[in-house]
C-alpha cells in the first residue's frame, strides 16, 4: 500500500511537471512570437527611417536647386533692371538733345527773320 501511494504521488507529480512544462512552452511560443513581432515592427521602422533619410536628401537638393534659380533669377533681373535704367537715362539725354535742338532751331529761325527785316530795310 505504501508503494502504491508513493507510485500514485509520482504519477500526481509527474503530470505536475509535465503541466508545467507545456505551459512554460506555450510562454516560451508566446515570447517567441511576440519577440518575432518587435523584430517586424524595428525592421518596419529602419525601412521608414531610410524612405525619410531619402526624402530629407531629395528635398535638401530640391532645395539647393530652387536656391541657385532663385539666385539666377535675381542676377538676371538685376542685369535687366540695369539694362532699363540705362535705357531710361538715354532716353533723358536724348530728350534733352532734343530740347537743345529745337532751342536751336528756334533761335536760328529768330536769327533768320532779324536777318530778312534787316535785308529790307
Amino acid at each position: 500500500a505504501h508503494s502504491d501511494a508513493c507510485v500514485a504521488n509520482l504519477q500526481l507529480e509527474k503530470e505536475t511537471l509535465l503541466k508545467s512544462i507545456e505551459e512554460s512552452s506555450n510562454q516560451q511560443r508566446e515570447l517567441n512570437d511576440r519577440l518575432a513581432h518587435f523584430d517586424a515592427c524595428v525592421a518596419n521602422l529602419e525601412s521608414e527611417k531610410e524612405s525619410f533619410a531619402r526624402s530629407i536628401e531629395e528635398l535638401s537638393n530640391q532645395k539647393r536647386e530652387l536656391e541657385e534659380c532663385l539666385a539666377s533669377s535675381d542676377a538676371h533681373l538685376q542685369l535687366e533692371k540695369e539694362k532699363l535704367l540705362k535705357s531710361i537715362n538715354q532716353e533723358h539725354e536724348l530728350e534733352e538733345r532734343l530740347a537743345h535742338s529745337d532751342a536751336c532751331v528756334a533761335n536760328l529761325q529768330l536769327e533768320k527773320e532779324t536777318l530778312l527785316k534787316s535785308i529790307e530795310e
